[in-house]
């Protein structure tokens, strides 16, 4: 991790004044078009899970407000974030996944599989990484096309970015997945938002089979 100098950050106005809020965060929904996915890489064997969460995974690297992070010391940038993301388990209930995050496609892919294999082993609800910022939490409802998400925070503290990403639909002949992320206000604006979800359909856009 780099440690960042708060007096000569050019956030420091951002960073001080929402450090303030009770509820620090905000929340944006938006669609991504994902119909190369659908019609040219999963019939090719690729699994759309594995797929998005690469994808997601990637652009959250590729902005470096989603990869700052806070605690009660230090500011500081995380070299890389890997993927915290729920899995369903036995009973209707949902176990937590952590896969760090590797470029190469098919080495996340298999670290993928092996990871959910071994979180769906699990009977009860344990957060192996509390405390560790180098994470993004992540979580899928394929049961329901989402406008709108909140995710549930420890508290203004809690600093850690939170993405879903719900029911994948058809449209006019393009496939269509809503993505919620949710952020610090003061460690990203609305700008890095967006920059996020370029990434995400950039790398949609060029995911090879």
């Amino acid at each position: 991790m780099t440690p960042i100098n708060v007096a000569h950050w050019p956030r420091k106005s951002q960073y001080l004044f929402f450090r303030t809020y009770r509820n620090p965060h905000f929340s944006v929904t938006a669609e991504v078009d994902v119909t190369r996915l659908m019609t040219e890489l999963k019939p090719k064997g690729i699994p759309v899970f594995n797929a998005c969460l690469y994808a997601i995974t990637g652009a959250a690297n590729d902005v470096p407000e989603f990869r700052t992070r806070f605690d009660a010391t230090l500011v500081y940038e995380c070299e890389t974030v890997g993927a915290s993301v729920t899995v369903p388990i036995e009973d209707r209930k949902f176990a937590f996944c952590d896969i760090p995050w590797q470029r190469d496609w098919l080495m996340f892919d298999e670290a993928c599989k092996r990871q959910i294999e071994q979180a769906r082993q699990q009977t009860d609800l344990k957060n192996k990484v509390a405390g560790q910022g180098n994470w993004i939490y992540m979580t899928c409802l394929p049961w329901v096309h989402l406008t709108a998400m909140t995710h549930p925070v420890s508290g203004p503290e809690d600093c850690i970015p939170r993405v879903a990403w719900g029911k994948i639909s058809q449209l006019n002949g393009r496939w269509k997945m809503p993505v919620a992320v949710q952020v610090h206000h003061a460690l990203a604006d609305g700008l890095h938002v967006g920059l996020f979800f370029d990434a995400l359909q950039a790398r949609l856009n060029t995911l090879q089979a």
